[in-house]
């Protein structure tokens, strides 16, 4: 009796024993990203992927969900005056710097012995003064150049002191702003303006987010581990914000080629990818969920700010030449007039009904203005494009004759992106997106001064009517910006589609916002 009441006692235990350690076994997750390690400073992140791992691993002042409504984060809450300029913001008490052994360890005594880590309005204040400081040559710093003070402090004749921006306690950070702009919430939930600790960032000497024992965080995960193509989140349990994470360890990975996550997917190595919209359709991927953001017009994008493409009757002979409907049907896609993915004018149109005599005339005007007689260019294209476009381009055959030579090269996505990046191509089939809820910042790729290719005061104009419209005004500015963009000849629109992040079965709570840094990971779990 008593042996076997022994037995029966191990038994018991065993059991509690196993259930105890499935109870504590962390649970993880695996996605791939795109782009490779680099400076994990917030306010100069860089790549798609560093900018994943900053969005996962700290907190601004707000968040924005997948309707585009902003909510609490770092700050509880917050008012707006009267005129719209000032914003008041609440934070959240309690809220601490997560400082890992690593940190504490390597750095010593350079980190002040009474260091405290809560997050307090002063780490916000700094965090702006450095991103509109040049000396910090943050690559989006323009974005705060509504901040009173703060174009003076671009362009190097004020101090980052001087910016609009204070801490009223330790709780309290009032912005104001030199006019109203009712897009301004939603730049604040940016890496751009992600808090900055100033006695840590100072005890780094200069290395801030360079290395491991260089990095604090605020968010629901901290990193613990990156090498070149990738990265270990994990779960911070002192976390008390709205956006506590579900998974305790979460690993992204980068450096795959398509097939290889393809594979990975259907083989489950991967929790979930990246891809471009048309090999997520094509993944045969038993029972995976495809989260999209149509965020993007797929179109034949001319480089206006080279050789004969800089003459607009050239550029309009391409428009006349070309029927989009013809690449539509060739990819099974439904074929858009928009030239914005966030349309609030559908009736506007780049381009009507394919005119080859019109379009002939409009190439030999153009020439005669340039003094030419013929020309050549190269369109970039993905290579499952190729074969679609080769019979696009015949009607630019037919049109144009022996006047205009048209060769098809084909890149990879990332390839395309760089070289449109850097005005290195003529005409490109390409994917123009921006942020999902930000249209004025889709316009505003396409301007010179950010690195577009018009350069037209009436333009430029639209767009910053735009980015200050309040809601009454927003469609007819987003209209007339619309209007400007079709007469500059620039972008032909042929179809919408989006960033695509695809998840194999079970796994759930994936956050995709549009554009390819903008995923958060704090509610995804695999049920």
């Amino acid at each position: 009796m008593k042996k076997a009441l022994a037995l029966l006692l191990a038994v018991i235990l065993t059991a509690g024993l196993f259930t105890s350690c499935r109870k504590n076994k962390l649970t993880a997750l695996y996605f791939a990203v795109d782009g490779a390690a680099g400076s994990f400073d917030p306010q100069i992140a860089a790549s798609s992927a560093v900018r994943i791992v900053v969005r996962n691993c700290f907190e601004g002042l707000v968040s924005v969900d997948p309707s585009g409504q902003i909510l609490p984060a770092a700050a509880e809450r917050w008012s707006v005056s009267p005129d719209g300029r000032t914003y008041t913001f609440t934070l959240r008490q309690g809220a601490k710097w997560h400082v890992s052994n690593t940190v504490k360890s390597e750095l010593g005594e350079k980190l002040p012995a009474d260091f405290a880590p809560e997050v307090t309005a002063e780490d916000f204040v700094f965090a702006l003064r450095r991103a509109v400081d040049p000396v910090t040559n943050a690559p989006d710093a323009k974005k705060l150049a509504n901040i009173e003070g703060a174009q003076a402090i671009l362009s190097g004749i004020a101090a980052p002191e001087t910016l609009g921006v204070r801490a009223e306690g330790p709780y309290t950070l009032v912005i104001t702003l030199e006019r109203q702009e009712p897009g301004f919430p939603e730049t604040l939930a940016e890496p751009l303006c992600m808090p900055c600790n100033r006695t840590f960032f100072e005890a780094t000497g200069g290395r801030y987010g360079l290395l491991m024992k260089y990095i604090i965080s605020n968010g629901p995960f901290y990193l613990t581990r990156f090498e070149t193509n990738s990265f270990r989140l994990a779960r911070d349990p002192e976390y008390t914000g709205p956006h506590a994470a579900k998974t305790d360890v979460v690993w992204l990975y980068s450096g795959y080629t398509e097939e290889e996550l393809l594979t990975k997917l259907r083989e489950k190595d991967l929790s979930g990818a990246y891809l471009r919209q048309i090999a997520a359709e094509n993944a045969k991927v038993k029972k995976a969920t495809a989260l999209s953001a149509g965020n993007t017009v797929r179109g034949l994008l001319f480089n206006c700010r080279k050789g004969a493409l800089s003459n607009m009757n050239v550029r309009k002979a391409f428009f006349a030449a070309s029927a989009p409907g013809v690449l539509c049907e060739a990819m099974g896609r439904d074929k858009t007039d928009a030239v914005c993915p966030q349309t609030l004018s559908p009736q506007l149109s780049a381009a009507g009904e394919t005119d080859g005599g019109q379009a002939a005339e409009l190439l030999a005007a153009g020439l005669e203005e340039l003094g030419l007689t013929d020309v050549s260019f190269t369109l970039l294209c993905e290579a499952e494009y190729d074969t679609a476009l080769r019979r696009f381009l015949q009607d630019w055959q037919k049109a144009f004759g022996v006047s205009c030579a048209v060769h098809l090269q084909t890149v990879t996505a990332a390839e395309m992106e760089a070289k449109v990046r850097a005005g290195e191509f003529d005409i490109a089939f390409y994917p123009a997106s921006a942020g999902y809820y930000e249209p004025s910042a889709y316009f505003a790729q396409f301007s010179a001064t950010a690195g577009g290719m018009i350069e037209n005061e009436f333009y430029d104009s639209a767009v910053e009517a735009l980015r200050y419209a309040s809601a009454d005004e927003r469609a007819q500015a987003q209209a007339t910006a619309e209007r400007r963009l079709i007469e500059s000849a620039v972008l032909l629109p042929v179809w919408q589609e989006g960033d695509t992040f695809l998840l194999i079965k079970g796994v759930t709570g994936v956050t995709l916002l549009g554009g390819s840094d903008r995923v958060y990971f704090y509610g995804a779990e695999n049920k």
